[in-house]
């Protein structure tokens, strides 16, 4: 059978709750492992929850797109053919219709996710692979970016670009992400440097945010579109004031390989870094303290991605082990 689907029994010990919510059950401030899927031939690139959290897409280094079934942690349907040179990015449009996918053939493709087929032909216009790709809030514009430095805005409905790439970075681009309100996108590099680009004018705003002692991997910004977070392979992870253009507090720090991914949860309040040594950490955003100690002995290669459930109740972390794991947030009725 090609597909496994295994319920993890790690021994992790009981979970440590937190203090009962007076008006209800308490959330776990030590998630436990809930399950993990197996399919893919190679190691996991990419996850993205559709935004009513019943699917989950996967971009593997096999070539290969995977539609999960939340709920019953199975394949939906057939998978999704990408480029043999990997499948690097993942991201479903605002609306949950279509699936957009970059990969290291340097196309992206946007996928019609009722009749599991390509919207058009790929975008192509890079010349290097794609390493990131994300919706804007309003779905109209879709951005890649790339192995070649630069980063493009697509026009969704015209199918071409908005105009000539955004060039400012001195090496190759590893993120993309929009903020909030659609305005601004952040674009993280192996120059060691974040950038954050007015969409309209299509310029930077400012100076480059400078700060990692090596490449910038991973950038996500809050909820509210006032913080960024960028991970980098430094083995931190730093937050940013994103009007005032400079770190808010020192690094986070607790990480010892390079830090490939983070993610705010839906309520802004907790930050996931995923890393290379194989953990994940949870971060209090506000006093910038680990939540726990890190997630350890579920992956057994390092950690690619990490992204929340629109509910909060679920992040899923994905690894080069191949594997996707499930981490319950659950909230559980307080002991008697």
């Amino acid at each position: 059978m090609w597909l496994t689907v295994a319920m993890l029994g790690l021994a992790f010990g009981p979970p440590a709750l937190a203090e009962p919510s007076p008006t209800g059950p308490a959330r776990r401030s030590h998630p436990r492992p809930r399950a993990v899927l197996l399919a893919h031939k190679a190691g996991v690139n990419a996850i993205a929850f559709a935004p009513d959290g019943k699917t989950l897409a996967s971009g593997g280094a096999d070539g290969s797109i995977i539609l999960w079934d939340v709920a019953a942690r199975e394949p939906l349907a057939a998978v999704l053919p990408g480029p043999k040179q990997g499948v690097s990015s993942v991201a479903f449009s605002p609306d949950g219709t279509t699936l957009a996918s970059g990969g290291g053939d340097g196309t992206v493709v946007t996928w019609d996710l009722a009749r599991r087929e390509p919207l058009g032909s790929p975008l192509a216009g890079h010349a290097g692979g794609v390493t990131s790709v994300a919706f804007s809030p309003d779905g109209r514009t879709l951005a890649s970016a790339s192995d070649d430095r630069t980063v493009i805005l697509w026009d969704l409905a015209a199918r071409r670009p908005e105009g000539p790439p955004l060039a400012g970075h001195r090496d190759w681009i590893a993120s993309v992400a929009f903020a909030p309100d659609g305005k601004t996108l952040a674009s993280a590099s192996a120059d060691r440097t974040v950038i954050l680009w007015d969409v309209a004018t299509r310029r930077p705003l400012g100076s480059p945010l400078s700060g990692h002692a090596d490449w910038v991997v991973g950038v996500a910004f809050a909820p509210d579109g006032k913080t960024l977070a960028s991970a980098s392979a430094d083995r931190t992870v730093i937050l940013w004031d994103v009007a005032a253009h400079r770190p808010v507090g020192p690094p986070l720090a607790g990480h010892q390989n390079w830090v490939s991914s983070v993610a705010f949860s839906p309520d802004g309040k907790t930050l996931a870094s995923g890393s290379a040594d194989r953990t994940l950490l949870l971060w209090d955003v506000a006093t910038h303290q680990a939540l726990t100690s890190r997630l350890f002995g579920a992956h057994r290669r390092g950690v690619t991605s990490v992204v929340w459930s629109p509910d909060g109740e679920t992040l899923a972390s994905g690894g080069d082990d191949k594997r996707i794991i499930f981490w319950d947030f659950g909230r559980e009725a307080p002991s008697r």
